[in-house]
């Protein structure tokens, strides 16, 4: 089991509609009881996604180094 911390580099593959998949990749700033936000930054801007721990429609979590 893999545990989650603070400023890990994960990689999230998660369904937006019924057929696509997503891919997003960054590092973990806020960790909550339900929830987790990921900030990535991409030419100086900032994108902040938050997910739920139990969403049904998250695939995988994995840590990159």
């Amino acid at each position: 089991m893999i545990y989650l911390k603070k400023n890990d580099k994960i990689v999230l593959t998660f369904f937006i509609e019924k057929k696509k998949i997503s891919i997003f990749s960054g590092v973990i700033f806020k960790i909550k009881k339900n929830t987790f936000s990921i900030l990535k930054i991409l030419q100086n801007y900032k994108i902040i996604k938050i997910f739920f721990i139990k969403n049904p429609n998250l695939i995988s979590i994995k840590k990159y180094i």
